[in-house]
């Protein structure tokens, strides 16, 4: 595969040495005794194969550096490394001879001149995250396996033996001088044999540093993956996946001397990858197959009227959900291929090319329009639905509940609909809190889709046991230290649709935070430290009963006022159209005995919308 972009340097990379493109075993051009320079990110490559019409390097390698005004902490979690894992394995799997593409990285092209030595180095203003998630991984792969060269093949991607006959340096193919302790990080769990199982882990990934604690529960996060049997049932499937990720995964790179360039690259290539109008060219596929001119007029209208409508990105968007509720599997692939490969190429077809899809897409387009935009939505559903939904959108992490919405829209208009949406708000949250994977809270949603299709009343549905949750984990995690969570702005929205009347729509603000009741850092005169002892704050600092959305950004100094002025100076024109953080204001006090009642009470309300049995 090679991608080609309209600017200066563009070639591909795979990961693996051995697919002659990117790599990290070659030495660096730059072999210095000291080839520091200052707050970079560096690593060596050797030029891929001259593809027609690209332009090679000039040296035999490069170097990429992440200078200090753009270059980003490690931020990617579990959700992003297990649907990494499970999209790489599943390309494995399925497709063990293509490529599996892992990500772009923007480059800004400089010369650079140290020690009288001038050399092309390569500014990276995106591709850092999956740069060392790769890093991870092979750090986990080497210690995981008993297979020496394996092991040696992971040691030289990791870290440049020195050579002192070739006047090469011993070095780590990455390293980061612009994070505080990251390089130490690196050299005792990264590069040290066994050091990705080390039990340090645990308490830097609790730590505050951004980064290390990220990196280090990625470490754990990738060890559970691959130690996972449903994922990787034999060893056999473990070592596909191997030889997969070092031999098939592929990177691309653009570059360009402009600086401007290079940030308008890293805007587009954010977005999901390099625009392409997927909906433009599916048009066209399904006019194609419509013989009849009056008939294409008429969808090639309409096609056009709801793309300028919603906005391209947006309708693609819309065609992604038809394409789940058609496949009902995850997304391997683009969204052409997919409707290509998995819908129209399915035997027999799940849809038909022309009028049936254009039929097809305008049905789930007008369920959307009033299941999900309550445009033309039967007034007999009243306030209470479009609450739940209002909260839905503003507060879930993903939009892979809408598919199973339209779906029985389509079938069952609004028969029920209020009882399906309880259903799929609970199922979809208590997935996410508990903390599923996407993988699996997109699995569990298609299973919905599935129990909709093959049932003949609305009450099928309901009774399937496809909407069942860990109800015992869920209360455990709401029970304890929400803040900082995901999903804490969530849960306390949910808490103020339950405590809504729904005789008016819950106007939520644009803005809202989470703030803390009692203080995180109340001042030593504060009323706070005599009504609560230090165990004490400790225990319920973050914890429901505690926490409250405001409909402003926070005020720290405001925040830690006394009780009696913080409600007045801080809560009373914050909370107008907040019901639960409105109920505060009729407190006069805020001691332990008031947060443990709070508490409870929020508690038993959250049990009881999901179900629960307090």
């Amino acid at each position: 595969m090679r991608i080609v972009a309209e600017l200066a340097a563009k070639e591909v990379f795979p990961w693996r040495p051995a697919a002659a493109a990117l790599d990290l075993s070659a030495p660096s051009p730059y072999s210095r005794a000291n080839p520091s320079r200052g707050r970079c990110f560096k690593t060596p490559f050797r030029k891929a194969a001259k593809p027609p019409r690209q332009r090679g390097f000039v040296t035999s390698g490069f170097w990429l550096c992440a200078p200090q005004d753009y270059q980003r902490a490690y931020v990617w979690g579990k959700d992003e490394i297990s649907e990494l894992i499970d999209d790489v394995n599943y390309a494995s799997e399925h497709n063990p001879e293509g490529q599996y593409f892992l990500g772009s990285m923007v480059l800004r092209k400089a010369t650079r001149t140290t020690d009288g030595v001038s050399f092309e180095e390569y500014e990276l203003l995106d591709g850092q995250q999956r740069l060392t998630t790769l890093m991870l991984m092979l750090a986990c792969i080497r210690d995981r396996v008993t297979d020496d060269k394996l092991k040696a093949a992971c040691r030289e991607m990791l870290f440049q033996e020195e050579n002192k006959w070739k006047k090469i340096p011993g070095r780590n193919r990455i390293v980061y001088d612009i994070r505080d302790n990251v390089g130490t990080f690196i050299e005792s769990y990264i590069k040290t044999d066994g050091g990705s199982q080390s039990p340090d882990l645990v308490g830097i990934a609790a730590s505050k540093n951004l980064s290390l604690s990220n990196m280090a529960a990625g470490l754990q996060t990738i060890h559970a993956s691959i130690d996972d049997t449903t994922r990787f049932p034999s060893e056999a499937d473990f070592d596909r996946f191997v030889g997969y990720l070092l031999n098939n995964a592929l990177f691309i790179y653009v570059s360009t001397e402009e600086l401007d360039d290079a940030f308008r690259l890293f805007t587009i290539l954010n977005d999901r990858g390099i625009p392409l109008s997927n909906s433009d060219i599916l048009k066209a596929k399904n006019l194609g197959a419509i013989s009849k001119d009056s008939e294409r007029t008429k969808w090639a209208e309409y096609w056009e009227e709801v793309e300028g409508e919603m906005g391209r990105d947006e309708f693609d968007r819309f065609l992604s959900l038809v394409r789940t509720i058609y496949v009902k599997d995850k997304a391997r692939e683009g969204l052409l291929k997919e409707f290509d490969e998995r819908i129209y190429g399915a035997k027999p077809p799940l849809l038909a090319l022309g009028t049936d899809s254009f039929e097809a897409v305008k049905a789930y387009k007008d369920a959307f329009d009033e299941a999900i935009q309550f445009d033309g939505l039967p007034t007999s559903l009243g306030n209470a639905y479009r609450n739940r939904i209002n909260v839905m959108r503003r507060g879930l992490p993903a939009t892979d509940w809408i598919p199973p919405v339209l779906a029985w829209y389509r079938k069952f208009k609004a028969q029920k609909l209020l009882d399906l949406i309880e259903r799929i708000d609970n199922k979809f949250s208590a997935d996410w809190i508990v903390q599923l994977t996407p993988t699996q809270r997109i699995s569990n949603m298609n299973e919905v889709l599935k129990a909709i299709e093959s049932a003949r009343t609305p009450d099928e549905v309901l009774a399937n046991r496809v909407f069942d949750f860990d109800s015992k984990q869920l209360m455990d995690l709401l029970d304890g230290a929400i803040y900082g969570r995901r999903f804490a702005r969530y849960v306390l929205l949910r808490l103020e649709y339950l405590l809504a009347s729904h005789a008016a729509p819950l106007n939520l603000p644009d803005e809202i935070s989470v703030e803390h009741i009692l203080p995180q850092t109340p001042g030593k005169a504060s009323q706070w430290l005599k009504d609560f002892t230090d165990a004490q704050r400790e225990v319920w600092l973050h914890r429901l009963g505690n926490l409250m959305l405001l409909s402003r950004r926070k005020n720290t100094s405001l925040g830690n006022l006394d009780f009696a002025d913080k409600r007045v100076r801080y809560f009373e024109d914050r909370v107008e159209s907040l019901p639960n953080s409105q109920r505060l204001l009729a407190l006069g006090t805020f001691t332990l005995g008031d947060l443990e009642v709070r508490h409870k009470d929020l508690l038993n309300r959250l049990a009881g919308s999901y179900g629960i049995k307090a």
